[in-house]
């Protein structure tokens, strides 16, 4: 199964494995000695999201990177920009294709009244298909309808601490309306977010869900 290919590296940071190949999904303060990416996702520009430091640690000359436009821009080499509903091939990871979902906020606004992730901002979650098996990362988001597009994957990837993202509940109600084979709390431990967070979405969620331990490298 590929959630047996996945591993949490902390907060929403992921390294899939794709036969010899590795993927990396917003990875932040990676530990010094881990495997070189062939693919490195970005959901939006936040720095506990986007870390050019890990991505530049992770990062051969043959490396792509997809990310949203804003992203993007910043970095160089094998690079391309994504927009939600859009969909690549990397060149380099044969029987693998990533489509960007939108990621945004409708109900966690900061002090002002904005939301911390608006729709027009770019964010993305990510459909990545890796050899017909799909696996969903939400990205920083609420339940949206946008999530609809990505019922009945293998693996779904969920924010759950709540503030910026989905709270436990509102997390166990995208598990609903997505209907994964397993379903991987994230966004929880470090930065914001623990532990409770993450067993009360297990609890709640109407799927089976699998609470991964952080890799160390």
């Amino acid at each position: 199964m590929l959630v047996d290919e996945v591993e949490w590296l902390g907060h929403s940071g992921f390294r899939i494995r794709a036969g010899g190949r590795r993927i990396y999904i917003d990875p932040y303060r990676v530990p010094p000695g881990a495997p070189k990416a062939d693919l490195i996702l970005v959901t939006h520009g936040h720095f506990d999201h986007f870390s050019p430091q890990d991505i530049e640690a992770l990062s051969t000359r043959e490396t792509e990177v997809i990310a949203p436009a804003a992203v993007a821009e910043r970095l160089a080499g094998r690079v391309h920009s994504i927009a939600p509903g859009e969909e690549i091939e990397p060149e380099s990871l044969r029987g693998v294709s990533v489509r960007a979902v939108a990621a945004y906020n409708t109900s966690k606004r900061r002090p002002d009244g904005q939301v911390f992730h608006p729709r027009d901002a770019g964010g993305v979650g990510y459909d990545l298909n890796v050899r017909g098996e799909r696996l969903y990362h939400a990205g920083d988001t609420d339940v949206i309808p946008e999530m609809d597009s990505v019922a009945g994957v293998d693996v779904a990837l969920l924010p759950v601490s709540g503030t910026y993202v989905m709270t436990p509940r509102e997390a166990a109600e995208a598990a609903r309306r997505i209907a994964p084979r397993v379903a991987v709390p994230m966004h929880w431990g470090g930065n914001i977010g623990t532990r409770a967070d993450a067993e009360e979405f297990e609890r709640g969620a109407p799927v089976q869900v699998r609470i991964m331990e952080q890799v160390e490298a």
